[in-house]
């Protein structure tokens, strides 16, 4: 990279990330308030409710956000005409999602309480989407740091409001409509905002180019709508076979796995553009930085997982106490979810930026359908852990089958051996520290921690210059990079 391209990375890098940490800070408060409150019972209902609303939501845009960064990226000159026609496809996308979200619920056989909960909750995905349309166009032009800055506004009105919830002793209801307030926020942030770049909608759009739009849209609405159905049904089964007490347990540790993604997830997106554009202009640039990502997200995967899996009871008694204990097992196997995300992110983005946008479509059909296959069978022999380890199966198989396609489709290779030797680091410390009777916790996270950090070095796993390369990254100076 170059040193301009460095430092907007670093800035887009930090302001996405800080806004997120506080936005994943006061969710997971809102977590310990129901679960030390009101019981397991209301937890388990928010996380239900919040299950269809946000898997709804992964459906609001079509997969057009993801069509519009690609294209936008390589010619900016789209942008006026996508904006437009975008944030008119969104607004009659989401005045069908407010129907579906509710037919779901009464289709569900969900009680009244949840009903009306859904109701005041489906304006969410339908503000959401509208401020997709000026978050697409910011994006493609490598611009993250507005909406970091509107999250981080929109994170201190979801902090207020739910402290004013919790002040009153609100339940399930209130809590629900914060968060669509929050999302009506956001879109009135982002539309002032994109202003201030000229990025304005003219409420006009051209039919043919919508179909056009859908249609070219399609493969990325299904790989987002079957990885964020991944990442959902775990609960979403529970619910159906377990009572609300149960996945309350259950959801007191998945909410933990799912919010401690967004580190991740923000080098994904930061690099979903970079990849759009390298692709097609350099493309050995392009293989050197998918080559050397997936290693740094490996790493940096693998010691969350590890620290995730040796703090996993100190972590759920300090945050919704001693009744919640049983949740420090879930935790420990979902702890895993973390690098199966971290090893795939890359190669599904290599991936959907390029012409093997269908290989990424069938790797996220066949994990979804193999964790949906084996849910229930496993849910009734093995009753919450069962949820864990489907979701688990899921991630494997898509993971797998996203390297395989990235290697198929594109020629792109990975450095296995490096890769192995960091999987053996980080695994093998806490493994031999418990199997020598040490029970996890502080102890246990530091030893292995220390030790792993040696392994990595002494088997050039990792290297000064990677160290010193990932400083320059993330304190945008050219330096090592």
């Amino acid at each position: 990279m170059t040193a301009p391209a460095l430092q907007r990375f670093a800035l887009n890098f930090w302001t996405l990330t800080t806004s997120k940490v506080l936005y994943r800070l006061v969710s997971i408060g809102v977590a310990m308030y129901l679960a030390r409150s009101l019981g397991a019972g209301v937890l388990g209902a928010y996380a239900a409710v919040m299950n269809v609303l946000t898997l709804f939501l992964a459906f609001a845009d079509l997969g057009v956000m993801n069509l519009v960064i690609k294209d936008v990226s390589r010619d900016r000159s789209l942008a006026f005409t996508y904006l437009d026609n975008f944030f008119a496809l969104q607004f009659f996308v989401g005045l069908v999602l407010i129907v579906l979200i509710m037919g779901t619920g009464v289709l569900s056989g969900y009680q009244h309480l949840w009903l009306v909960a859904l109701a005041v909750g489906s304006a969410g995905p339908f503000f959401s989407g509208l401020s997709n349309a000026y978050e697409a166009l910011m994006n493609a032009h490598e611009r993250f740091y507005p909406f970091a800055v509107i999250e981080f506004l929109c994170m201190l009105a979801f902090l207020a409001g739910n402290g004013a919830v919790v002040l009153t002793g609100g339940g399930l209801v209130p809590l629900i409509a914060v968060t669509s307030a929050v999302s009506l926020i956001r879109f009135i942030l982002g539309a002032v905002w994109a202003r201030r770049f000229d990025m304005r909608v003219r409420f006009g759009f051209q039919a043919a180019t919508v179909r056009g739009m859908l249609l070219a849209g399609l493969p990325f609405l299904l790989i987002n709508g079957m990885h964020f159905a991944i990442q959902r049904m775990d609960v979403l089964f529970l619910t159906s076979r377990l009572a609300p007490e149960r996945v309350g347990i259950y959801a007191a540790s998945s909410r933990l796995i799912y919010a401690s993604l967004f580190l991740l997830s923000a080098v994904g997106a930061l690099l979903y553009p970079v990849f759009s554009r390298l692709l097609d202009q350099q493309p050995e640039r392009a293989r050197d930085l998918y080559r050397r990502g997936t290693l740094y997200l490996a790493v940096a995967s693998g010691i969350m997982a590890q620290l995730c899996i040796t703090l996993a009871p100190l972590i759920v008694t300090t945050l919704y106490g001693a009744a919640f204990a049983e949740s420090a097992k879930v935790l420990q196997l979902l702890g895993l979810f973390i690098p199966l995300f971290g090893f795939g992110l890359l190669a599904s983005n290599v991936l959907m930026v390029s012409g093997g946008i269908w290989n990424a479509v069938y790797a996220s059909a066949v994990g979804l359908a193999v964790g949906a296959a084996l849910a229930f069978p496993l849910i009734a022999r093995f009753e919450i852990t069962g949820g864990a380890l489907s979701v688990l199966a899921a991630e494997a198989v898509a993971m797998v089958l996203y390297l395989a396609g990235a290697r198929k489709k594109l020629g792109l290779q990975l450095p296995w051996h490096r890769l192995g030797f960091t999987v053996l680091s980080l695994a093998a410390p806490p493994a031999v520290l418990t199997g020598a009777g040490l029970a996890a916790g502080p102890v246990v996270a530091a030893l292995s921690l220390l030790l792993s950090i040696l392994l990595l070095f002494l088997s050039r796993a990792m290297t000064g210059t990677d160290v010193r390369e990932l400083f320059a990254l993330v304190r945008g100076r050219r330096a090592a990079a």
